[in-house]
């Protein structure tokens, strides 16, 4: 059968492996930073009004990521019967460990009572891989069951969106006011595997008794799409700064080829369209100064997550749906609060926490694109070394909560119990020109 291509990005002498966690937002540049009032040059991502201050810099960011799931899918809650349980029923894990790096430049000068600001960067905000281990316990009778119980809705998933972008922004200094744009031209990659049967049923043999399980893979699927980030900024005084960024709705259409296989059947291969909706977001935050020594940053971030309603998989040449995944996604709300502490004029400790909605509703949750309700505990530490360098590290864990799942209205359902959690590690080197 066959398998999922590794998806590679190379630009320039920078390398993005595509085995990350779930295709949802991974980009956390600046790490405990990086906020609607960050000033460096990745504010052309986190608000682009942040880019108006003068001089030069230079930003590199580097992300690890490390993930661990598990999904049993419990064969009572799925219709499965005492011959069907052992191939279509219980746990599976599955875990990816990849590094995504970004990098940015910003230049800014003052005119008159107005700051230009100008940036550029490349970035990658949402990528993932599911790969779930193989079921070697699994009746050897049934050959598709060492994919595990997870293959009715996905064996291998690998998406990559990466983004690069311009920005420009303007600061007019007696209001403190600065508004920024940055056009954002997204390029998606997806290749993605799962088990079928004609009939859309979990059933191993058809009525001769023959194999009746098979393979769609939908590989090479591509598409682009600009986008738009917006931003306002509102420095009140040295102690107090508000900021409010919008991240304007992607709908990407990728394009692709599906393979496609079932029983003992010749594969067939089709042209195919897949629909990846990505929400608007809209980003709110402050900085406030407690003394000179402490601040704190807490933010606010809407997500649109209603656009995913579902998704299809549709054959270019005939109209014919060859997957259909609901989706009925719900809008997500994430608050976070952060603080900075400035041990000495080389040292700063920052911490923060965080908490989410959940994104995906119990009844179309499934292991291959799905988030429940997450907790976010973080720690970081930047020194800076001089006046012209700047080094900057953080850890994140987001903590997913646990989801029993027995109203799936997937084909094949999805019903049993979920487990997720992710850890991350950034570092950040920024050099002031």
């Amino acid at each position: 059968m066959r398998r999922c291509a590794a998806v590679a990005l190379v630009v320039a002498a920078m390398q993005c492996g595509a085995a990350l966690a779930n295709p949802f937002f991974i980009g956390r540049y600046q790490g405990l930073k990086g906020d609607p009032v960050d000033r460096s040059a990745f504010s052309i991502f986190w608000n682009p009004a942040g880019l108006a201050d003068e001089g030069g810099k230079m930003h590199l960011h580097l992300m690890g990521v490390q993930r661990q799931a598990t999904y049993d899918r419990v064969a009572e809650w799925n219709g499965e019967t005492e011959d069907t349980a052992a191939a279509n029923a219980g746990l599976n894990h599955t875990g990816a460990a990849g590094l995504a790096p970004a990098l940015a430049g910003a230049w800014g000068t003052r005119l008159g009572d107005f700051t230009l600001g100008i940036a550029a960067a490349f970035y990658v905000a949402r990528a993932g891989a599911t790969n779930w281990r193989p079921a070697y316990d699994a009746p050897a009778e049934h050959p598709g069951a060492v994919e595990g119980p997870n293959r009715w809705a996905t064996i291998n998933t690998s998406m990559l969106i990466y983004s690069p972008s311009a920005a420009v922004a303007l600061a007019h200094a007696p209001t403190g006011l600065s508004l920024g744009i940055a056009p954002v031209y997204n390029i998606a990659t997806l290749d993605t595997v799962k088990a079928r049967t004609p009939d859309g049923t979990t059933r191993l043999v058809d009525d001769r008794g023959q194999l009746a399980e098979g393979r769609i893979l939908l590989e090479g699927g591509s598409g682009e799409q600009l986008t738009w980030v917006v931003g306002l900024r509102w420095d009140v005084s040295d102690d107090l700064a508000f900021g409010l960024a919008w991240h304007s709705e992607a709908d990407l259409e990728l394009a692709g080829d599906a393979y496609i296989t079932f029983g003992t059947a010749e594969e067939t291969v089709e042209r195919s369209v897949f629909n990846l909706p990505v929400a608007q977001t809209v980003h709110g935050g402050a900085r406030v100064a407690l003394t000179d020594d402490l601040a704190l940053r807490p933010s606010v971030i809407w997500h649109q997550w209603s656009v995913m309603d579902r998704q299809v998989a549709t054959n270019v040449r005939n109209g014919e749906q060859l997957m259909d995944l609901a989706r009925d996604f719900d809008d997500t709300w994430h608050v976070i609060l952060r603080a900075d502490w400035q041990v000495d004029p080389v040292v700063t400790l920052h911490g923060g926490l965080g908490y989410e909605t959940a994104a995906t509703p119990s009844h179309t949750f499934e292991p291959g694109l799905a988030e429940s309700a997450s907790y976010e505990f973080a720690a970081g530490l930047t020194l800076d070394l001089n006046e012209s360098l700047s080094l900057s590290t953080s850890f994140f864990w987001q903590q997913f909560e646990d989801m029993t799942v027995r109203d799936s209205v997937q084909k094949p359902t999805t019903n049993g119990i979920y487990t997720d959690a992710r850890q991350y590690l950034t570092l950040d080197v920024e050099v002031r020109l």
